[in-house]
């Protein structure tokens, strides 16, 4: 990749962002890591992925890099303060790393990526498209793309292992090779198969133990309020500082309040909608997300075929409403929108954080 992009301040930022955000602070977290290990992990499965595929030089740089930078632009504490981020800018952090890599935003094409990227000898749009997957690739790069979106992806496989070790759930060891290439076509591999329907499983467990700790949701959307409040887009003019750091005055008041110190998350309890109509001023809505393989999806000879992955490997989305097994109990959690306000691109507050 070059020395110089990984030793690059944009890059070395996400060292300073933690990975789980406020879930680190929570007792059942034992081991805590960063976006920039992260990012790493990524691209190391980049680099795996690229030999056993028997990719070129040159697409296994553009790949790898893409692999490196997709979280580039990620606020402070991750996901935990994004909704209120989101509200107050107008953007989600993948806005933010577009400007990061492009340079086509409030961070100015001189302070972005672009000139390191293009001095390294990699095309910055070739890099944004594979985080994207833009219509206007290739065949064989837009295969490529889809091992970062595809419902099986780098991002996942990485994220989804990191933070079960960090709860102490056991994982799975994710290994070369997984995928085949036929021509520009990717496939999962047969034998492959067993290795990621476990990771599959681990994916829900991690979600239905971790992600949606009540607990942290509480905590996440206090913090969300309170960010919405405190800054604007002023914060682009110096975003390489902008870290876990800034946050540190207005997090510990709220890691306290909502009892996520001490992982109090038996006060509240997740109910459907119509259950939660009757206490509409005392409830939290969240999607929450359940995960499982439908074995009834065959791999052909060659392997699984791309368009088949979300056949197999499904998930169902249902919104849920925290709320507080004693009506007594108060949220006092603010809205973080009204509801003539327009949505932002690319970011949804009901749905949580996705790894």
């Amino acid at each position: 990749m070059g020395a110089r992009l990984v030793r690059s301040s944009w890059v070395q930022r996400l060292g300073r962002i933690s990975f789980l955000g406020t879930l680190d602070f929570h007792p059942g977290s034992t081991t805590a890591s960063t976006r920039l290990e992260h990012s790493l992990g990524v691209a190391r499965l980049g680099v795996d992925m690229a030999a056993a595929l028997e990719l070129d030089h040159e697409t296994t740089r553009s790949f790898v890099a893409a692999c490196l930078l997709h979280d580039i632009g990620h606020f402070p504490l991750s996901h935990a303060a994004e909704p209120g981020f989101a509200r107050a800018l107008g953007v989600a952090h993948h806005g933010v790393s577009e400007w990061i890599i492009l340079g086509n935003g409030p961070i100015p094409a001189s302070l972005s990526l672009r000139p390191l990227l293009e001095a390294e000898g990699l095309d910055p749009e070739l890099v944004w498209s594979l985080i994207t997957g833009d219509a206007r690739l290739g065949p064989l790069h837009r295969s490529l793309s889809r091992l970062l979106l595809a419902p099986i992806n780098l991002d996942t496989l990485d994220g989804i292992v990191r933070a079960a070790r960090a709860f102490g759930i056991r994982g799975v060891r994710v290994r070369a090779p997984l995928f085949s290439r036929r021509g520009d076509a990717v496939a999962i591999r047969s034998d492959a198969l067993p290795l990621l329907d476990r990771f599959w499983a681990l994916k829900d467990r991690v979600y239905c133990d971790v992600i949606n700790l009540p607990s942290n949701i509480v905590c996440e959307a206090r913090l969300s309020a309170a960010v919405a409040r405190r800054y604007d887009r002023a914060i682009f003019g110096g975003f390489e500082r902008f870290d876990d750091r800034v946050l540190a005055p207005v997090l510990d008041e709220h890691l306290r309040e909502s009892g996520l110190l001490e992982g109090r998350d038996g006060p509240f309890q997740f109910r459907r909608e119509d259950d939660a109509r009757a206490n509409a001023a005392l409830h939290l809505r969240r999607a929450r997300k359940r995960y499982y393989v439908d074995r009834s999806v065959l791999p052909r000879a060659d392997g699984l075929p791309l368009e088949q992955w979300s056949r197999r490997y499904r998930h169902e989305r249902q919104v849920m409403y925290l709320v507080p097994r004693r009506a007594t109990r108060q949220l006092a959690l603010p809205g973080l929108a009204r509801a003539d306000e327009p949505p932002i691109p690319g970011f949804s507050a009901v749905d949580g954080p996705d790894i």
